[in-house]
């Protein structure tokens, strides 16, 4: 856990009610947002599309890292690379850059934020890279 600050109350820790019950709106808000854009919006969405964007974090990271893991033992670089497929950071470049792209929002791209908030909304953060884990 982090230091406390020198000055004022420490920060709230991310196991808490407080802060998973946020993720989990905002979960819930991506869900009804793509519903409503699917019944009232001016177009379709590729739910198959959706479904691949909700696991491609996963996809991404755990492919390499489970092909260059040794008998469990979770490689250096492991950590870095799950961070970078769930960072909120890299999803807002990737869909700002195909809005610019294709001149339009790709709304099923919804689907990674959507996981990336639903690990919150359930206690996974990003991975410490300070330390290396073994897997059991």
């Amino acid at each position: 856990m982090a230091e406390r600050p020198r000055f004022g109350p420490g920060f709230q820790d991310a196991r808490s009610i407080l802060y998973r019950t946020e993720y989990a709106v905002i979960t819930i808000a991506i869900l009804v947002s793509l519903a409503w854009y699917e019944l009232y919006g001016s177009g379709h969405l590729n739910i198959l599309e959706i479904v691949f964007w909700a696991i491609f974090p996963d996809l991404a990271a755990f492919i390499p890292i489970g092909l260059a893991s040794r008998k469990g033992d979770w490689p250096h670089w492991g950590s870095y690379v799950y961070d970078l497929f769930h960072t909120i950071l890299l999803w807002i470049a990737i869909f700002v850059l195909t809005w610019i792209l294709l001149k339009t929002p790709h709304w099923e791209l919804l689907g990674w934020l959507g996981h990336i908030t639903a690990d919150r909304a359930v206690g996974y953060g990003l991975r410490d890279t300070k330390k290396e884990t073994t897997v059991t």
